[in-house]
């Protein structure tokens, strides 16, 4: 399960990324942000976010849009008031229900698949990915219609579709502008997610996930408020159509079996909608959420390292120990004699030797331990990750190498390190002390070396 867990963890820009793309194809396709006419234009995008999956994230994610742009065009479809060419997308109004699902759903999820693979390719074509990013994204809709009249004319011979149907409005100013509009949001989107600014966002957003800030109650509050929102939305929308059919009927108009179907599917659409602002919403205040935390992070940093300072590592450890797995272990370090090192090179020299302490801190132990800075040349490591003890060792050696390639004018610098092993949550004032007892021992049997305690010890390498 932890495998499972840490799994989609990672992968949680991708849900998000997913997320806001299956809210925005839900509202262009029940809203008019899916389809603009103003004569003598018309312009579709529902298509769009099928193919911001495919280039964005990858195959399976655009074949999950295409599904749901399939059903929500079989839903709209299945309308009692819609064109008899329409109801050829609907397997309840169609004499072929198979061939109808086939139009309506099959064609989408296989141009989801079709582009999604085309976009991968295009991903690897080095240097000139954007510009093959780019034919994709311009060959989109014409792909798209292919499909679409292609399954016409295989399934519904009688309507005289083609694929080559799909080329009749080609260069028509609406088919044009639509293309051009394609072309335009996919490739800002592409380039937005591959520049410095998202980049370093994801990184931000990543330290929250990985600290575990984004507690489970902040969670759940959100899904309280979404789950409100809805039921709210479904009563307002029932008791508008209710009032709506009461006033029509008390003006006399009477209201037909299909007309009462046809405001029970436009109620359905509107919820819909709602469900996709609502969706779109949530993961905004999501995005928002973690965006604090990371400010609350940030301001627990300090200023000379970049790692957490005193008080905001005590904090976040506290967090850890009622969460994380053990075996444990928790690390002080500090420098040898760096009082010397900076009464003999300067003060620069030695808050240069602290940053690149830091360096060889995080190059051995940023994906298994919380970093921080004590105060002066004394540091600590939380190791929340389960690892043996040959493991830790392991790394511990490999710091303690690092450290000696830091060069000084006359010489090398060098750390002695005191190890705590945490096998069950415990106050970090405890840990801390007990570690430090470990550091003076550390330094006592002739520094540049770890101590471990119950006795575990590391001689000179």
């Amino acid at each position: 399960m932890k495998k499972i867990y840490d799994y989609f963890s990672k992968q949680w820009i991708r849900w998000f990324l997913l997320a806001g793309l299956i809210s925005l194809e839900l509202l262009m396709s029940f809203s008019f942000l899916g389809y603009i006419h103003v004569e003598p234009i018309s312009i579709t995008f529902a298509y769009i976010p099928v193919m911001a999956a495919g280039c964005l994230l990858g195959p399976g994610e655009s074949v999950v849009l295409g599904l749901i742009f399939g059903l929500s065009s079989m839903w709209k479809a299945s309308a009692p008031y819609v064109s008899e060419t329409d109801h050829l997308f609907s397997p309840f109004y169609s004499d072929s229900p198979a061939a109808s699902l086939l139009l309506s759903v099959g064609t989408r999820v296989l141009f989801g698949l079709i582009v999604g693979l085309l976009y991968a390719w295009a991903r690897r074509a080095g240097r000139s990915r954007a510009f093959w990013i780019a034919i994709v994204s311009f060959a989109g809709k014409t792909l798209h219609t292919m499909l679409v009249y292609g399954a016409m004319g295989l399934f519904f011979p009688e309507y005289a579709y083609s694929i080559l149907t799909a080329f009749s409005d080609f260069r028509t100013l609406s088919n044009l502008l639509t293309i051009v509009c394609t072309v335009l949001v996919v490739q800002v989107c592409w380039l937005f997610l591959n520049s410095s600014v998202f980049q370093k966002f994801q990184y931000r957003m990543d330290i929250v996930r990985r600290f575990r800030f984004d507690e489970g109650y902040h969670r759940s509050f959100l899904a309280a408020v979404i789950l409100l929102m809805l039921s709210l939305s479904a009563a307002v929308v029932v008791y508008f159509v209710h009032r709506m059919t009461f006033v029509l009927e008390d003006l006399g108009l009477a209201l037909s079996e299909d007309t009462q179907v046809s405001l029970l599917h436009l109620q359905i659409q509107f919820l819909l909608g709602i469900l996709a602002i609502t969706l779109l919403v949530y993961v905004l205040l999501l995005f928002n959420r973690r965006y604090s935390l990371y400010l609350n992070y940030k301001a627990n940093l300090d200023g000379l390292t970049d790692v957490l300072s005193r008080k905001g590592f005590f904090q976040v450890c506290s967090i850890f120990l009622g969460k994380m797995e053990f075996p444990g272990y928790f690390l002080i370090m500090d420098v040898d004699c760096f009082k010397e090192i900076n009464d003999q090179y300067g003060h620069p020299a030695g808050d240069e030797v602290l940053r690149r302490v830091v360096d060889c801190l995080r190059g051995v132990f940023s994906e298994v331990g919380l970093i921080g800075r004590m105060g002066g040349d004394e540091f600590s490591v939380l190791i929340h990750t389960p690892l043996t003890k040959t493991e830790l060792e392991a790394k511990l050696s490999a710091f303690l190498l690092a450290v000696r390639g830091i060069p000084l004018p006359d010489g090398t610098v060098s750390c002695s390190v005191g190890v705590c092993p945490v096998h069950s949550p415990a106050p970090i004032e405890v840990l801390y002390e007990q570690a430090d007892q470990m550091l003076y021992r550390a330094k006592e049997s002739g520094r540049d070396q770890f101590v471990m305690a119950h006795g575990s010890a590391a001689a000179n390498e």
